[in-house]
């Protein structure tokens, strides 16, 4: 993540939140495309690399997601 969250206000965090949901929804619409190309594929590492680079985004978007979320309840602690 390039800008730490820590600098980031609130609404920014908000703002950030919003992305990352529409991005991960999109990401996850696309997933059974991904699984079709990945079985088409003649080339068992390719299709490898591809399901691993398709995991690596879930993933940096679900740390993401923590991350922001952390950060407001960290602020708005009750």
């Amino acid at each position: 993540m390039a800008v730490q969250c820590v600098n980031l206000t609130d609404d920014e965090l908000w703002c950030a939140i919003a992305a990352n949901t529409d991005a991960m929804s999109e990401l996850l619409d696309h997933r059974a495309e991904v699984a079709a190309e990945i079985s088409s594929m003649s080339d068992p590492a390719k299709g490898t690399a591809l399901m691993t680079s398709y995991v690596n985004t879930v993933n940096r978007f679900e740390s993401e997601y923590r991350t922001y979320t952390a950060e407001l309840r960290r602020r708005h602690a009750a």
